[in-house]
C-alpha cells in the first residue's frame, strides 16, 4: 500500500501528466480515505529517504557552494556538464538534478498533507505531520523562493491554488509549527520528529528570516548584508535552548557511523536507514569521494575545494581522524580528508588504474581531470557489514548546528548569558582545535564550514554571510544575483503556467 502512496503522490505533484487512464482525484481519495493516518504518516517519514540521493539536496546545497568540486574525470563524471553546472550556478530550468529535487520536496510536502487531510490523526500524527510538511516547504522556499500549497479535497488534475512567496512564506512556516510543538513527542529519538527538531528548525528559520524578506519587487531575491532583528535573533535562542537531553558528541564522527543515532547525543532529526532493509542513497556519500580501489570501493567522484581544506588546522579532529570503525574492517584510511599518498589497512601503497602509486592532490580541473586530482572527503563512515543498504542515519539537524546557530544569532543582537565566543570554543575544545580569542562573522561562518562541511547547510549559509556569489577553487567568476535562487524547472511552468519562473531565468 505504501508503494501506491508514493506512486500516486508522484503524479499529483507532477500534475502535468496527460494521457492518465485513471481518475487520480478518486485513487488519492480512496487511498488515503482507505488507509490509516498511522501508515500515511510512516509513508510520508519513509519518503524522506530519497531526499539522500546524490542528485537531491547535496547538488543543490554543497555543489553549488564553496565546499565541493564535481571534477570530470575522462568520460566519468560528464552528464553533459549536470555537475559543473552546479559548481559555476549556472543552471538553466531545464536542468534534471533541478527538476527532479522540486518533484520530490514537492511530493514529500503532498505525502505529510495526506496525514493532515485523513481526519482522523491524532493531535500528535497532525503535529508530526505538520513538522515534515513544514520542513519540506522551508527548503523549498530557500531553494525556489515559492511554494506551492494545496489544501484538501483540491482537485489534483488542476494547479494548486496557493502559493507562499519568500517574505510571506517564511512567517506562515514558523506559525505553523509553533502552533504544533507542545504537541510533538517530547523525547528525544531522531528518527520522528519532536519538539527538539522543531526547536532547532524554528531557530534555522528564524535565523534565515532576514534573508527572505531581502525580496525584490519583481520576486527575486536580494544580495547581503542583511538587517537581522534583535527579536528575530532571541527567538534563535530561545529555540536552542528550549532543546533538551541533548549534548555535544566526545567523538565527532558518532554522529556519522553505521548505528550513529544510538552513537551520537547530538542528533536532532534525522531520515532512518535500516541495515539491510529500508535505505536510502546514504552509501553515496562515501561512494562519490572515494576512489575505486579503496575498500569499500568507491567511484572517484567528488573532492574539496583548498578552501575548505585550508579552514582546518592540523590537529582538528573533524579534519583527520583515525577511526576503528574503518581500520578494523580494512579500510586503511582516515576519518575526514584524504590528501598524499594512499595505503591499504597493511600499510602498502594502494595503486591507480595504470599501476602507478594512489597519491592524492589539490590540484583538480574541473573539467577533465585524471582519477588522483583532488582532496577527498569521508565524512559518513562506510557501513562494512552491508556496504549496499547500510545502517548510518542521513543527519538533516544536529546540535552543533544549533549551538552555532545561537552564537551567530548573539553575534547578531540577540541576548543571552552565554557569549557567542565561549559557544565557539565549548565545540572547538572538544574537536581538538585551538581556542579563538576574539570572534568575527568570518570566523563564525569559518567555523559553520569547519563542523558541518558537507552536511547540506552550506550554500544557506554562504548567502546569510553574503559570499554566495564570489569565486574559489575551478569557480572564477563571480554570479549575478539570480543565483540565489534556483529556476522553477520548465516542467513545473509548462503544468502550471500560473507558476512564475524567478527572475533572470
Amino acid at each position: 500500500m505504501k508503494k501506491i502512496i508514493i506512486g500516486i503522490l508522484s503524479l499529483a505533484i507532477g500534475y502535468s501528466c496527460t494521457n492518465l487512464e485513471e481518475d487520480l482525484n478518486d485513487a488519492v481519495a480512496s487511498t488515503s480515505g482507505g488507509v490509516s493516518s498511522t501508515d500515511l504518516l510512516s509513508g510520508a517519514y519513509s519518503a524522506l529517504r530519497e531526499l539522500q540521493h546524490e542528485q537531491d539536496l547535496l547538488p543543490a546545497y554543497v555543489h553549488s557552494s564553496d565546499e565541493l568540486i564535481p571534477p570530470t574525470r575522462g568520460a566519468d563524471w560528464d552528464d553533459a556538464g549536470a555537475w559543473r553546472s552546479h559548481h559555476f550556478q549556472t543552471w538553466t530550468n531545464a536542468h534534471p538534478h533541478i527538476a527532479k529535487l522540486w518533484r520530490d520536496l514537492n511530493s514529500r510536502s503532498f505525502a505529510a498533507q495526506l496525514v493532515l487531510c485523513n481526519g482522523a490523526a491524532t493531535s500528535q500524527q497532525a503535529a508530526e505531520a505538520t513538522f515534515l510538511r513544514v520542513f519540506t516547504d522551508y527548503l523549498i522556499l530557500d531553494l525556489w523562493g515559492k511554494v506551492p500549497r494545496r489544501e484538501c479535497g483540491e482537485d489534483l488534475l488542476l494547479s494548486p491554488t496557493g502559493l507562499l512567496l519568500r517574505a510571506d512564506g517564511i512567517n506562515t512556516l514558523i506559525s505553523e509549527l509553533e502552533a504544533v510543538v507542545n504537541d510533538l513527542p517530547s523525547g528525544v529519538n531522531p528518527i520522528v520528529a519532536n519538539q527538539n527538531a522543531a526547536r532547532a528548525l524554528l531557530a534555522k528559520m528564524y535565523l534565515n528570516k532576514a534573508v527572505y524578506e531581502a525580496t525584490s519587487e519583481d520576486g527575486g531575491a536580494m544580495s547581503g548584508p542583511f538587517t537581522f532583528s534583535s527579536a528575530d535573533m532571541n527567538k534563535v535562542i530561545e529555540n536552542v535552548n528550549a532543546i533538551t537531553g541533548r549534548s555535544l558528541a566526545a567523538n565527532y564522527f558518532d554522529s556519522f557511523i553505521p548505528n550513529n543515532t544510538n552513537s551520537s547525543p547530538e542528533l536532532l532529526f534525522v531520515s532512518e536507514n535500516i541495515q539491510g532493509g529500508a535505505v536510502g542513497r546514504v552509501l553515496s556519500r562515501w561512494h562519490m569521494s572515494m576512489h575505486y580501489n579503496q575498500n569499500p570501493s568507491g567511484w572517484n567522484g567528488f573532492v574539496s575545494t583548498v578552501e575548505l581544506y585550508n579552514l582546518f588546522e592540523p590537529g582538528d579532529l573533524r579534519f583527520h581522524q583515525t577511526l576503528p570503525e574503518i581500520t578494523d574492517n580494512g579500510g586503511g584510511y582516515n576519518a575526514g580528508f584524504l590528501i598524499g599518498l594512499q595505503n591499504d589497512v597493511n600499510g602498502d601503497p594502494i595503486k591507480d588504474r595504470q599501476g602507478n602509486n594512489l597519491v592524492y592532490t589539490q590540484d583538480v580541473n574541473i573539467f577533465n581531470s585524471t582519477e588522483e586530482k583532488g582532496i577527498r572527503v569521508v565524512k559518513y563512515i562506510p557501513d562494512y557489514v552491508n556496504d549496499n543498504n547500510p545502517n548510518n542515519d542521513y543527519v538533516f539537524l544536529r546540535y552543533a548546528d544549533a549551538r552555532l546557530m545561537k552564537a551567530e544569532a548573539i553575534m547578531r543582537g540577540g541576548s543571552d548569558s552565554e557569549s557567542a565566543l565561549d559557544i565557539v570554543n565549548e565545540i572547538r575544545t572538544l574537536r581538538n582545535a585551538s581556542e579563538l580569542t576574539a570572534l568575527t562573522e568570518q570566523d563564525l561562518i569559518d567555523e559553520r564550514g569547519r563542523e558541518l562541511y558537507w552536511e547540506g547547510w552550506r550554500r544557506q549559509d554562504q548567502i546569510r554571510f553574503n559570499t554566495f556569489l564570489g569565486t574559489w577553487q575551478e569557480k572564477p567568476d563571480a554570479s549575478s544575483e539570480k543565483a540565489l535562487l534556483m529556476p522553477i524547472p520548465a516542467e513545473a511552468i509548462s503544468a502550471d503556467p500560473n507558476l512564475p519562473q524567478n527572475p533572470g531565468y
